[in-house]
């Protein structure tokens, strides 16, 4: 790709607009087309940044593979933080239908909603009027395509739709870089308005909604999320399977260590045992001879005491 060809996707890209060679920069979706003759076939039509605000069934936005890691592991993440919470249902891609007439509904990446009555139906959407509740808490993961989308045009949705928090994540790669630098930027609605959430001293964000702490790592190459309550870091389902397997093996390793440890121990046992007992033995022995030896004395005594009375008749 020439620095000329960047910098025009650079420009159609936060124009929203789609390279002119390339119609399905931001994805594609099919749709049926039905000819004079009643015969339906499928065209492939090109996606737009104003789709990623208002997505149907079926699109397929372009977003890379560290999008779809960075989705999987805070949305399992928010999930493991309201595990033991019954009240917070968390969605993840699951389009909001807020019943606002002109508002965009968009999929947002991680959505908390409470008192969600039926948490396990199949949806299709979110239907806010209809569910009697909306989501207090969204949470979007920058795609390097939509970054506009997410900072600029997300942002008026949510307020305008109620949402309480909006914490934005961001890794910083785009199309053009490949280095990864995650950031943070949070609002919080107050009295109808998103105002910024003021980072700690440590560039951490505090999301009074769920009582956790967002944060990055020092060197910015990983994100995070710590529980209030339980004051510790939430790993995501795979991190917490391979966590339980290392402790597993850990476990398995000490019960080893002690089980041969305790054969050991059985063995000294044993052998001390044995060594008592040939001493016994041996002391047994030797006082049976000296029993033996003074019999054979007597003996000996009484018979020489016998000749010499003899010898004096």
């Amino acid at each position: 790709m020439t620095i000329t060809h960047v910098l025009d996707t650079v420009v159609s890209s936060q124009n929203g607009i789609a390279p002119a060679d390339d119609p399905f920069y931001y994805g594609h979706r099919w749709q049926a087309v039905t000819d004079e003759a009643g015969n339906v076939d499928y065209l492939e039509i090109p996606l737009t940044q104003d789709d990623f605000l208002d997505p149907q069934e079926g699109d397929h936005f372009v977003q890379g593979t560290l999008h779809e890691k960075d989705v999987e592991k805070i949305k399992s993440i928010f999930r493991r933080l309201h595990r033991h919470h019954p009240e917070f249902t968390v969605y993840s891609d699951l389009k909001i239908d807020w019943g606002v007439k002109g508002l965009k509904n968009p999929a947002p990446d991680v959505s908390v909603i409470p008192h969600v009555i039926d948490p396990g139906k199949p949806r299709g959407q979110f239907d806010v009027p209809d569910e009697g509740t909306r989501p207090r808490f969204v949470l979007e993961m920058v795609s390097p395509r939509f970054v506009e989308s997410d900072y600029e045009k997300k942002p008026n949705v949510y307020e305008r739709a109620g949402v309480q928090e909006y914490i934005i994540i961001d890794s910083n790669l785009r199309d053009w870089e490949d280095a990864v630098a995650y950031t943070l930027e949070g609002y919080r609605l107050h009295e109808g308005r998103y105002i910024s959430i003021q980072p700690d001293a440590r560039g951490w964000l505090f999301s009074a909604e769920n009582q956790a702490w967002i944060g990055v790592t020092a060197d910015s190459d990983e994100f995070f999320v710590i529980d209030v309550q339980r004051g510790e870091k939430i790993l995501p389902d795979l991190e917490q399977a391979e966590v339980a397997e290392q402790r597993a093996e850990v476990a398995e390793e000490r019960a080893i260590a002690e089980a041969a440890a305790r054969q050991e121990a059985e063995q000294h046992v044993i052998i001390e045992r044995a060594a008592r007992q040939e001493a016994e033995r041996r002391a047994i022995a030797e006082a049976t001879a000296r029993a033996e030896t003074e019999r054979q004395m007597q003996e000996l005594l009484a018979e020489i005491t016998r000749l010499r009375a003899e010898k004096g008749q």
